[in-house]
């Protein structure tokens, strides 16, 4: 397995991407950090559109939303929120690794990638940070990728934690 860590500065706030290539679902994680609000599906949706959109102006076909990793993504997203701390890996959560969270909602992989940010007030500011990271735009361009999905969650102070998950399901 290959897999690629690329940490950046962007917009003030600490960016991270995972993408890897290789070979117990929770019901929910528990959401106080107001992910469930309609902003934050205001903004789902935006981050989906904007980041298809990004892969139209490269020529690549949009990626279609997968159930599964909708799931992932938000424990990430909540994870991140409810611990206050972004990152790809988190020690001491229930699903600390991109991989523990796949696992967990039964997605079987060929590829996955993962873009993290925390802070931007809108789904226009996430996509413009990511755009100008080379991680993290490789992985919003990346060919080997056929679906897509992203979480959302803000924590008790206010701050909004994104996950951005990407995949193309085992054969």
């Amino acid at each position: 397995m290959t897999c690629l860590f690329n940490r950046v500065l962007a917009t003030s706030v600490v960016l991270g991407v995972i993408a890897c290539a290789g070979p117990a679902a929770p019901d929910s994680f528990a959401r106080n950090t107001g992910s469930t609000t309609a902003g934050a599906a205001d903004t789902l949706t935006t981050l989906l559109d904007l980041t298809n959109a990004e892969r139209r102006r490269a020529g690549l076909p949009d990626l279609r939303e997968s159930r599964q990793l909708a799931s992932a993504a938000q424990l990430q997203s909540d994870q991140m929120g409810s611990m206050g701390q972004m990152d790809h890996v988190i020690p001491g959560a229930p699903y600390p690794t991109p991989k523990d969270r796949l696992a967990a909602v039964n997605y079987a992989w060929e590829a996955y990638g993962e873009n993290v940010a925390m802070g931007q007030r809108s789904g226009s500011e996430v996509v413009a940070a990511w755009m100008k990271s080379a991680g993290h735009r490789a992985n919003i361009l990346s060919p080997r990728y056929t679906e897509l999905v992203v979480g959302v969650a803000i924590d008790a102070a206010g701050r909004p934690f994104y996950a951005e998950v990407f995949g193309r399901p085992a054969p």
